[in-house]
């Protein structure tokens, strides 16, 4: 298995869902469904700088706020739902890697998290790529081929 995130790059996604803390929870949706794979957004401000994430469970709340039963809701803070909230107002703390951090500590920080990808950032936070689970789970096995 890699150690390093940067040692696995060429199997993550380039081009992550990234969207500005003022884009509506219509827009952040569109941005969700461009690509079929993604299962968090990327919230970065007018700077490019990462701000906070929106996993999809995270917005489908929002969205079906009407159907979903109270006991199952997993708000993390109360909305308005009177207001026509933005990414910034549904936005979860920012969670990333670098490149130079282990392959381990970022499979942690999503099971923490209860993330299945996550942020890969530079040195002044600008989002650089994506890394999911399922990369994750390709690195292994072709380490394991590697390995024979």
């Amino acid at each position: 298995m890699p150690k390093r995130v940067g040692e696995i790059r060429s199997l993550m996604t380039s081009e992550p869902s990234i969207v500005k803390e003022s884009c509506t929870l219509a827009e952040v949706a569109k941005k969700i469904v461009e690509d079929a794979r993604t299962r968090t957004v990327y919230v970065v401000n007018d700077d490019e700088v990462l701000t906070g994430i929106i996993p999809v469970m995270e917005l489908i709340q929002y969205i079906y706020y009407r159907s979903i039963p109270q006991e199952y809701v997993l708000y993390r803070f109360p909305m308005l739902l009177s207001t026509s909230p933005t990414a910034k107002d549904i936005m979860l703390s920012p969670v990333y890697v670098r490149d130079e951090d282990d392959v381990e500590d970022a499979l942690i920080k999503m099971f923490k998290n209860r993330l299945e990808e996550i942020p890969v950032v530079d040195e002044r936070l600008h989002v650089t790529g994506n890394l999911s689970i399922l990369e994750l789970i390709v690195a292994h096995i072709e380490s394991d081929k590697n390995a024979d």
